[in-house]
């Protein structure tokens, strides 16, 4: 009985201990907890007393390195996209990150870890700040979808990180004399405002400062170049220093040469069918004339509204132009030989009634070799032939009369098949290289360098 007794205790005794066992466990990990949480806080209040010391003794209205050698801010640019719409209107659109670096001693703290110290955008209003701004900036908007996209990094030496991400649209001065075998040189422009070169100078970050989305598909254009350079603006109340950063681009040409050139083209070579029409059908001549001279003046005005009112005449402007005069000198043709064939109608009609009279006279007189005056084309003008006896002779037949004239339609419209299409393949021969000539090998303007 006193075994049985003893038997259960024990069993409750380890039975026991083992639920006991999970709570000691338990407990364990809250304590492990509290230590952990107590390390975290302890950082995390160790930076803000960091932060709240540094800060205690700054201001923001000096720049570093008071009255010592100038700021240098060095820049780097990442395009994310844009050149979607380089438009007419002489400019276009990039959305970049741009960063900006510069060392500060009075942001400077100790840090065994060697980490760099990522801060709340709020704290880029109680330090000093480049003030960088864009020269040739039409229109800018800074992103603020979730949150303002300001990044700000500090280092322990003091080196300060700003990044922001901005959407921006940028004056491009345009030379648009050889369009579309154009090429442009679009640039941006950053700038101090109000520091002179003796306390702020802008410098590109070393390596590569500019780099672009290799996912970037540019409509109209190919990006082949990009090139940066360093410089000092002069203005009247001091020297002040400037990057510039240049995109060259070179425009597609095989858009336009199937939507402009072929079509211009085709339409000159059309008008030239009307030199193989038999020069009596008018209608067929004159409706096709017509027709073409329309057609190439609207596609010559629709190719002109796409493009800015400039002083200077494009590439476009002479091909058009050209083609235009080509198609309406075909019309021209038309109207020369529709003017030859009836001046040579009128002749041989008037021949052929001078003959008719001729022998209506000579019966009626029933003489020949009677010198007769014949009023032919005008009171004042007298044709006086001696009639005689013969026969008429097949060369006054109006169809003879026709063939022996110098200058006929069809004559006229032989020239037209030969000479034509010769100037309008000289045109092009001369035309193209010129147009071509420097396709894509422009450089940085001498004014801007």
């Amino acid at each position: 009985m006193h075994i049985d007794s003893y038997m259960v205790w024990f069993i409750l005794l380890i039975h026991g201990s083992s639920l006991l066992w999970p709570l000691c466990d338990t407990q364990n990990l809250i304590e492990r907890s509290r230590n952990s949480d107590d390390v975290e806080y302890g950082k995390t209040r160790n930076l803000t007393h960091m932060l709240d010391d540094i800060l205690k003794q700054y201001d923001m209205r000096i720049r570093p390195n008071a009255n010592g050698p100038a700021v240098q801010v060095h820049y780097d640019i990442f395009i994310v996209s844009g050149f979607d719409s380089i438009t007419t209107s002489m400019d276009y659109n990039i959305m970049a990150f741009i960063r900006q670096y510069w060392n500060d001693p009075r942001l400077a703290f100790e840090n065994g870890d060697d980490y760099s110290l990522n801060v709340n955008q709020k704290m880029l209003e109680l330090i000093w700040v480049p003030d960088m701004y864009i020269i040739n900036e039409k229109a800018g908007e800074l992103h603020e979808l979730t949150v303002a996209n300001k990044a700000l990094r500090i280092y322990p030496n003091g080196t300060v990180l700003y990044s922001m991400r901005l959407s921006l649209t940028l004056a491009c001065n345009m030379d648009l004399r050889k369009y579309p075998m154009d090429s442009q040189v679009c640039h941006l422009e950053m700038e101090s405002y109000g520091y002179r070169t003796h306390d702020v100078v802008f410098k590109w970050k070393g390596g590569k400062p500019v780099s672009i989305n290799g996912a970037i598909e540019i409509p109209e254009f190919v990006l082949h170049d990009i090139q940066t350079t360093e410089s000092v603006n002069e203005y009247t109340t001091g020297n002040f220093t400037s990057l510039r950063v240049y995109f060259f681009l070179k425009r597609i040409f095989d858009f336009h040469l199937i939507q402009t050139y072929v079509p211009s083209i085709l339409l000159v070579v059309i008008s030239w069918v009307s030199f193989w029409i038999n020069p009596e059908a008018s209608p067929a001549r004159v409706g096709l004339g017509i027709t073409t001279v329309l057609t190439m003046t609207a596609q010559s005005t629709g190719v002109r509204e796409t493009l800015p009112p400039v002083a200077y005449i494009k590439a476009i402007d002479v091909w058009m132009t050209t083609c235009l005069a080509f198609v309406f000198a075909a019309l021209l043709e038309f109207a020369l030989v529709n003017y030859v064939l009836t001046e040579q109608r009128q002749k041989v009609s008037k021949k052929f009634r001078e003959k008719e009279i001729r022998k209506s006279l000579k019966r009626e007189n029933g003489e020949a070799g009677t010198e007769i005056p014949l009023n032919i084309v005008s009171k004042n003008s007298f044709v006086t032939q001696q009639a005689t006896g013969e026969e008429e002779d097949d060369e006054t037949h109006p169809s003879i009369l026709l063939l022996n004239s110098r200058v006929t339609p069809r004559l006229i419209d032989r020239i037209s098949r030969f000479l034509f299409p010769f100037s309008y393949i000289l045109f092009n021969v001369i035309y193209w290289p010129i147009c071509f000539y420097g396709y894509g090998a422009e450089t940085i303007p001498v004014h801007s360098q």
